[in-house]
């Protein structure tokens, strides 16, 4: 796997990872973690995980690591840094460079749960400009009005995030890296009042209508609490794609989307024979 390091517009270091280099234009997908992780997500598990498996179907895997993750520039300073950091500098920067290096071959992102709502976010800005095939989202929600409970941890998440300057992730068993306050915050604020709206007004969800980019959402069948299928399903409604579908994984968790062996013949075989449908 080789690794190249590359300035977002606001000049962030980011860390953009290829599986392996191909001389042929054979299709790219661009992996993209979500909160609490980065890159090596997509490498774990027998056989290399969804990354290596992905590849063996056939495509050129790419994997980013989205500011503070990974092998990319850490948060500079407490709340320096929100969500649409993610997807105005960040999600652009690591889409142009796989189209140079692929002169511009046929381009799947795949996003797990934050990561697939920030290419979605991204794609409602760019509209019918968007220089992608598809775009592929595990585990990823729509912004729904939470009852007391859930907005209660939701504020909590919140408050702790700010007080401490990050979110303990990796104390608290979340993921393999804390959290950027700011980032966590902004995505979490989004969903408990029901709307993704940016801070200049632009209403993400609602400009999902506009995305026709062909779209898959996983769900994942045993995903009570980040991402059930009913808020899965309210992203698919919203996208105006005429090519769009939503598949339940039965028995896979949010993080075993990615992370589940069982995931292999039913979740990730499932998003590569979409993908070759696509492509036609």
């Amino acid at each position: 796997m080789s690794t190249r390091h590359l300035p977002a517009s606001d000049g962030v270091d980011l860390a953009l990872h290829r599986l392996r280099a191909y001389r042929d234009k054979r299709p790219a997908i661009l992996l993209v973690h979500g909160a609490f992780t980065n890159h090596r997500a997509w490498l774990h598990g027998p056989q290399g995980g969804c990354a290596h498996f992905l590849g063996a179907q056939g495509f050129d895997i790419w994997l980013a690591d989205l500011r503070h993750h990974g092998e990319s520039a850490r948060e500079p300073r407490p709340l320096a840094w929100t969500f649409e950091d993610w997807i105005l500098r960040d999600v652009p920067t690591f889409v142009a460079r796989v189209h140079e290096e692929t002169d511009g071959a046929p381009l799947f992102w795949m996003g797990h749960s934050a990561g697939g709502a920030a290419g979605l976010c991204w794609l409602s800005r760019v509209a019918a400009a968007a220089p992608l095939a598809g775009i592929v989202t595990l585990g990823t929600p729509g912004p729904r009005r939470l009852g007391p409970v859930r907005w209660s941890l939701a504020a909590t998440t919140i408050g702790l995030s700010r007080l401490l300057g990050r979110f303990p992730s990796r104390a608290l068993g979340f993921g393999s890296e804390d959290e950027a306050a700011g980032i966590l915050a902004e995505w979490m604020r989004w969903n408990v009042r029901g709307e993704w709206t940016g801070s200049d007004g632009f209403d993400y969800f609602t400009a999902l209508g506009a995305v026709h980019t062909p779209y898959l959402a996983v769900a994942g069948g045993s995903d009570r609490v980040f991402a059930p299928a009913a808020a899965c399903r309210q992203v698919v409604d919203r996208v105006g794609a005429e090519r769009k579908k939503l598949t339940i994984e039965t028995g896979l968790t949010h993080s075993g989307l990615v992370l589940s062996p069982r995931a292999r013949d039913t979740c990730w075989l499932g998003v590569a024979t979409w993908i070759k449908e696509i492509l036609g």
